[in-house]
């Protein structure tokens, strides 16, 4: 129960960073590249948070699991940013950038696989 609490805070911690420091003073629009670690982050964060969840109940961890807890996830927050109107999707690097995003959160989540099964 104690790693799904950490895990859950750590994700916590950096939503409330993203929302309440990067997206008022316009961090993202100043730094491009700030974009890609936090997802990166994202992923990594999901991917911890969803294995002390199939830890606590006993389910067997795979690649598998985590990949599609970070699909689930990261489509949501997409979702989301596109319905406060933070993303624009009516043209072509609106969308790239959202598979972009997506794509790091898969890479941020297969790091965080790696440290699982270590």
């Amino acid at each position: 129960m104690k790693k799904i609490l950490i895990s859950a805070l750590y994700l916590l911690i950096l939503f409330c960073i993203t929302e309440f420091v990067f997206v008022p003073t316009y961090l993202f629009y100043e730094f491009w590249w700030l974009d890609i670690p936090m997802h990166i982050l994202g992923g990594f964060g999901v991917a911890m948070f969803a294995s002390s969840i199939f830890s606590y109940f006993g389910v067997k961890i795979s690649y598998k699991k985590i990949f599609w807890s970070l699909m689930i996830a990261a489509i949501s927050w997409e979702l989301w940013e596109y319905l406060i109107g933070q993303s624009e999707y009516y043209d072509w690097v609106g969308r790239l950038d959202s598979v972009k995003d997506v794509i790091n959160g898969i890479i941020g989540a297969s790091i965080g696989y790696h440290f699982i099964k270590k």
